[in-house]
């Protein structure tokens, strides 16, 4: 299937868009655009961060012959010479350490990394004078190639000790922490509904925290921290605030103000286009001790491997919706929801369970359709929510259902986690 551009959209962009999609998306560049990214490479027209992470989707892909010639733009025979893998990091991340770019270079030769090594990899990337190479080159190679649960941990553990001095205080004892964690690049044709996911599962005796951050891309219409700035929520600054009497819609954690270090990556973000490892991992962020942990996975094969993460990030218990709106963890009003749940047994081992949710047993009419909105806004999202919130239903009915829905799936999937839970702090 031919990829679409802008009409104004830079050669090296246009480039990571057709190399660095994934394993099996990813597409050869035509000569045109080949000589396009060479011209701009010449001119010093391309930031270190977006030549990094084009290059490291090239070789993941595989070089073309046509390709060939973006070697031009490097050394001769870096690209063709695979043995030289190790010579291309040094070209693409010159400023970082010599073991960072033999670790760049293992990358680029196919290997994967344990999690100590990438716990130390993460630990560099995470320094505010870290090479933007090394780190364009990493997010880019890893989300094309699709990282291992192990990279997986040993980045998030590296991601976890950025975390600002308010919230590594100790959380206040009290009711369970449900977490919500949806995607930060949010949505681009449908509403948002969370703030009422969370003040519904306050109502059920539970403390709620949701996570908020920057839109990093690629959608950029809008996301959950826009709404909550549209409805004048306050953030949370910093753990024990989970003593204090709950707000209304729960408490709302901003990446700024968690992490520093995190945050700053938007901007490398919006060079490498496609979503990194952080995309994933930013959401696993557990500054409060979260009990649960509630996302979601818009692709089949993302299900299981949140699931890991959860696991392997050390929550009692987590939720992953699967088949609902993307970009968010409301449910489909007629498609069958998928609720992965996980929770940690006695022993320290955890327990699976996959419940089939669907819509139309909760609904009292059969819908057929989602909603596709063609220019959704953040203010007329937060409409709905206030108008919600003071009457207990909207003029939207596909809005007011997702709620009715999403409410009813998330309390049948919480009830499963109590009732095979071996940690007594998730019963109430």
């Amino acid at each position: 299937m031919p990829i679409r551009f802008k009409a104004d959209e830079p050669a090296i962009k246009r480039g990571i868009k057709t190399v660095g999609i994934g394993k099996k998306a990813s597409q050869s560049l035509g000569p045109d655009l080949v000589e396009e990214i060479v011209r701009a490479l010449k001119a010093d027209k391309v930031t270190p961060v977006a030549r990094a992470a084009f290059f490291a989707g090239l070789i993941n892909k595989g070089v073309s012959e046509v390709e060939m010639r973006l070697e031009e733009a490097l050394e001769p025979g870096v690209l063709r010479d695979l043995s030289r893998l190790g010579r291309l990091a040094e070209l693409l991340a010159p400023e970082a350490p010599p073991w960072v770019r033999r670790v760049c270079g293992r990358l680029l030769a196919g290997e994967t990394l344990d999690v100590a090594t990438a716990h130390g990899l993460g630990q560099y990337l995470f320094q505010p004078d870290s090479c933007d190479g090394a780190k364009g080159l990493v997010a880019s190679f890893l989300r094309v190639r699709y990282e291992t649960p192990e990279e997986y941990e040993g980045l998030l553990k590296a991601m976890n000790e950025t975390l600002e001095a308010p919230f590594r205080e100790a959380t206040p004892p009290g009711n369970p922490i449900v977490q919500l964690a949806e995607p930060f690049d949010g949505v681009d044709r449908s509403n948002m509904i969370t703030p009422l996911l969370a003040r519904e599962l306050k109502s059920a005796g539970y403390r709620v925290v949701t996570m908020v951050g920057r839109n990093s891309g690629p959608k950029r219409v809008f996301n959950l921290l826009d709404v909550t700035e549209a409805l004048q929520l306050s953030n949370a600054q910093s753990s024990t605030e989970l003593g204090d009497p709950q707000p209304e819609f729960g408490w709302y954690l901003h990446q700024r103000d968690l992490s520093q270090a995190i945050d700053g990556w938007v901007e490398i973000r919006h060079q490498t286009v496609k979503r990194p490892f952080l995309a994933t991992l930013e959401k696993f962020i557990n500054p409060v001790g979260a009990d649960v942990l509630v996302t979601s996975a818009f692709h089949p094969s993302y299900g299981e491997k949140m699931a890991a993460i959860a696991e392997r990030a050390g929550y009692p218990a987590a939720i992953v919706v699967r088949a609902g709106i993307e970009g968010t963890i409301g449910f489909s009003l007629h498609r069958l929801i998928r609720l992965l749940c996980t929770v940690r047994q006695g022993d320290g081992s955890y327990c699976r369970q996959e419940i089939r949710f669907d819509p139309a047993q909760t609904l009292s009419e059969k819908i057929d359709t989602d909603e596709r909105l063609d220019h959704p806004s953040a203010a007329e999202n937060a409409q709905l929510i206030q108008a919600y919130r003071e009457r207990g239903k909207t003029d939207n009915r596909l809005f007011d259902a997702r709620v009715k829905v999403t409410v009813a799936g998330l309390n049948q999937a919480l009830a499963w986690i109590r009732n095979n839970s071996g940690a007594a702090s998730l019963k109430l």
